[in-house]
């Protein structure tokens, strides 16, 4: 076998792997019921329970047990894809690729809707270079399941291939059934999250323009999860008019807590004894409380800094200055240590990482009196 046949002979099993994993919990709920009593099952629904035991032969490795139980599915049921699909998936881990190819061409004629084989042939279209077919079998998944969880895989499989990502900016232009779901990207683990964010900010031009309201979910969930930085490179290409907000944004609160927050700016940290409001007037303007008896977080936001040290500075209006103190951390705020410097005199200095998570924490000490600032700055220590 050539490199290349055996490269995609890997990846085809993988995605089959990946789909017959998802497919498995399904076969297992279907078995809670009763194994021993198959005999009874009327024919139409014996394809179901040989399903279930190929699924199970599959879990345990078994490939020719697997192959058997798949044919009697096809035997009960000669136009459900699913006995074809299956057995083509224990074909395809037994090695015998040819019956795999034969098995899944046939169940692709049998209908669009079975995963396990639009999955079989996404991979192989891919690994073949055929990516906008690959792309093709991939949105017949989705447009079937869109809570298919191996779908999340594939789509970083096209993300992470010049032809893949064609591909997949070419679905996104006609505005897929599932593209407002692909942009949102609830619950990615955060390297997907940041690696969707990158192919999504189209440094090669080979991404449409999504437009502001459409990727905003995507820029408050890296926004949230502190990744300012590739926040920022994704507003620049998808939403100018959110990006280039300096160091800091909404540094004069103008935003704070309206509807005409952008994605980034200041979350407040709000609790029984603690209170961060914006007070109406003229000019912006937040009020801080704490009326706890510990240094507690009352403001935040995600900040995009490279390494090196940087003074923080606030305008407060009146007494209070003293008890405002400002964190620097990757990830999550930790409470700073006391110290001489105030933000309203000669400011506060911070040492940056340079992390990709990078958060900045404005805090109050414990006092009776409210605080109000009007403005805070970050530039570069001198």
């Amino acid at each position: 076998m050539s490199t290349g046949a055996r490269r995609i002979g890997l990846a085809v099993a993988a995605a089959v792997v990946f789909a017959l994993l998802a497919l498995f919990s399904g076969a297992d709920r279907y078995s809670e019921f009763q194994p021993s009593a198959v005999r009874f099952v009327p024919e139409p629904f014996r394809a179901d329970a040989a399903l279930v035991d190929a699924s199970r032969a599959l879990a345990r490795g078994e490939h020719e047990t697997a192959a058997r139980f798949a044919l009697e599915a096809v035997t009960a049921s000669p136009n459900d894809a699913r006995g074809l699909a299956f057995f083509g998936a224990a074909k395809e881990l037994d090695g015998d690729t040819e019956a795999a190819r034969d098995a899944f061409a046939i169940a692709a004629r049998l209908g669009h809707r079975e995963p396990l084989t639009q999955a079989y042939w996404f991979a192989t279209r891919l690994a073949s270079g055929e990516a906008q077919e690959a792309a093709d079998h991939l949105d017949a998944i989705l447009r079937s399941r869109a809570d298919f969880a191996p779908a999340q895989t594939y789509l970083a499989m096209l993300e992470n291939t010049p032809g893949g990502r064609v591909a997949l900016a070419e679905k996104l232009r006609s505005n897929a059934l599932w593209s407002d779901s692909y942009l949102t990207a609830e619950r990615l683990p955060v390297q997907s999250l940041r690696d969707r964010a990158r192919f999504l900010s189209g440094v090669a031009g080979e991404v449409p323009v999504i437009g502001c309201e459409r990727i905003r979910p995507m820029l408050l969930n890296l926004a949230a999860r502190g990744f300012r930085g590739e926040a920022e490179r994704l507003a620049a290409a998808q939403c100018p008019e959110w990006a280039g907000q300096g160091p800091i944004a909404d540094p004069e609160f103008e935003a704070l807590g309206s509807n005409e927050a952008g994605p980034f700016g200041w979350r407040r940290h709000a609790t029984g004894d603690v209170r961060a409001s914006r007070l109406s007037g003229d000019r912006a303007r937040v009020e801080l409380e704490n009326r706890s008896s510990v240094t507690r977080l009352v403001l935040s936001q995600p900040v995009a800094l490279a390494k090196g040290r940087y003074v923080l500075s606030a305008k407060v209006d009146g007494p209070g200055g003293q008890r405002v103190a400002v964190s620097l951390d990757c990830g999550r705020p930790s409470r700073p240590a006391l110290r001489r410097q105030r933000v309203d005199r000669e400011g506060w200095t911070l040492e940056s990482e340079g992390c990709a998570d990078a958060l900045l924490g404005i805090w109050l000490r414990p006092g009776g009196e409210r605080v109000v600032v009007d403005r805070v700055d970050l530039v570069p220590a001198p």
